[in-house]
C-alpha cells in the first residue's frame, strides 16, 4: 500500500537508504529483500558504491556548520531595542512553528494574566 523509498546515491554493495511514509513508520527503515526489490527495477547494487551522503549524515553536516551565534547570545551582554525591524525571529526553518505556539500562549487567560495584555 505504501511504498518504500530509496535513495538512489546511497545505494552500495552494503546497503542503501530506504524511507518509509507508512503512517505507522514514516521514517527510515531496513528492508530485508532489497536486492530483489532493486532487481525489479534493474538495478544491480553488487557494482555501485554510495555517491551521495544520507539524510542522517546531512542533517549532522548542517548542525555542524550551523551559525549557532545567530540564536544565541555567547557571552555578550544585550541591549535591550524597541524599534520598527528590530523585535522578532531570526529564521531558521521551523520559526512559523515558534510563532504559532506563541501566538497560542498569547492567547490563553492564564498567560495574560501572569505577563500583562496590551490592549
Amino acid at each position: 500500500k505504501y511504498p518504500l523509498i530509496v535513495k538512489l546515491g546511497t545505494i552500495s554493495a552494503a546497503s542503501a537508504e530506504v524511507y518509509s511514509y507508512a503512517p505507522d513508520e514514516d521514517r527510515r527503515v531496513e528492508d530485508p529483500k532489497l536486492v530483489d526489490h532493486l532487481a525489479h527495477f534493474g538495478i544491480d547494487p553488487t557494482g555501485m558504491r554510495k555517491t551521495e551522503k544520507t539524510t542522517s549524515e546531512l542533517e549532522v553536516d548542517a548542525n555542524a556548520k550551523f551559525e549557532w551565534s545567530a540564536i544565541a547570545e555567547a557571552g555578550e551582554r544585550l541591549v535591550p531595542v524597541s524599534a520598527a525591524g528590530t523585535i522578532g525571529l531570526v529564521n531558521l526553518g521551523n520559526s512559523c512553528y515558534v510563532n504559532s505556539v506563541v501566538q497560542l500562549l498569547s492567547s490563553l487567560p492564564e498567560t495574560r494574566e501572569r505577563y500583562g495584555a496590551e490592549t
